[in-house]
């Protein structure tokens, strides 16, 4: 049974979900303003609001008959029997609530009793929680009426790294990570890009309304490519523009990311873009984790630790 619920949690989205969050916190030991049990909790709060979101989507998706015979990829847990719409949603409830201690807690170790942060950031963790739930759940999810590739960039971009970042109360607001947290959002939303355009003909049929149906097929392939193109482009200006010129050649690490898209806006085989979707989202998340590697190196932190 074990085995079950942890392919329901589809570990292979982990990497990605909490790249961004490693990133915020590799700016910030930039900037001389890191904390262990600040990166560690972050960390532990992304992971679980992935799997929260994991296993709502799963009973989201089967509430609403999405999960037909035409689906492609890992079977769901809960339209192939596997696990009962009652365990699942008690597991949702269950992540629900581990989730909000986790961020309680950290939120507790990042800034104690400041009113101040504790306000904007309740918001943000309660915003967190419900986007988690409410991508398919519900009577009106978001991500069935083609809002699902904005809170992805808004919340896999610019929450997690930009609210990571400002986890760490040394780190100056006025070197907020905004163009990486804006990248790392494009590419984030690219791998929702990719599943959606392997799904198309399957939310059609369930009436299912994603960007990339409102696209159409071609229009949606375009969009990848601006997507990891904008990416790259955000990656480039902040490199430059903060004079952090030695890791330019850390760009060459996002070749698979642009493979991975060429090989998207050629082909339109299910299968294909299937094993595409775990590309893009392997890549995504190992060009994240290296680029937050490459910051800190290049600010020389590793040799004062």
């Amino acid at each position: 049974m074990l085995n079950i619920w942890i392919r329901a949690a589809r570990l292979r989205t982990l990497p990605l979900s909490v790249s961004g969050v490693i990133l915020g916190g590799a700016a910030a030991a930039s900037e001389g303003a890191f904390r262990p049990a600040v990166f560690a909790l972050s960390v532990l709060t992304a992971l679980l609001l992935q799997i929260l979101s994991n296993f709502a989507n799963d009973y989201g998706d089967y509430t609403h008959g999405t999960d037909g015979a035409g689906r492609v990829g890992p079977s769901r847990a809960v339209s192939s029997g596997d696990i009962s719409p009652r365990a699942m949603f008690r597991a949702v409830l269950l992540f629900s609530c581990l989730s909000a201690l986790s961020a309680i807690a950290l939120f507790w170790v990042s800034f104690g009793l400041n009113p101040v942060r504790w306000g904007a950031f309740a918001v943000l963790g309660g915003a967190s929680i419900a986007a988690a739930l409410f991508y398919t759940m519900g009577r009106h999810p978001y991500g069935y009426n083609g809002l699902g590739d904005f809170f992805v960039f808004v919340f896999f971009g610019l929450v997690a790294v930009c609210g990571a970042y400002a986890l760490y109360p040394e780190a100056p607001l006025s070197r907020l990570p905004g163009l990486p947290a804006c990248a790392t959002g494009l590419f984030a939303t690219a791998v929702l890009n990719v599943n959606n355009i392997r799904d198309m003909e399957n939310d059609r049929a369930s009436g299912k309304e994603t960007l990339a149906l409102r696209l159409g097929a071609l229009g949606a392939r375009r969009y990848h490519l601006a997507l990891i193109g904008l990416g790259l482009l955000c990656w480039v200006v902040y490199l430059v523009g903060t004079e952090r010129f030695r890791i330019l050649p850390g760009l060459l690490a996002a070749l698979p990311l642009v493979l991975s898209a060429k090989t998207v806006f050629c082909t339109t085989l299910p299968e294909v873009l299937d094993a595409q979707l775990r590309r893009t989202s392997i890549s995504a998340g190992l060009f994240n984790l290296l680029m937050a590697v490459l910051l800190i190196w290049q600010s020389g932190v590793f040799l004062a630790w």
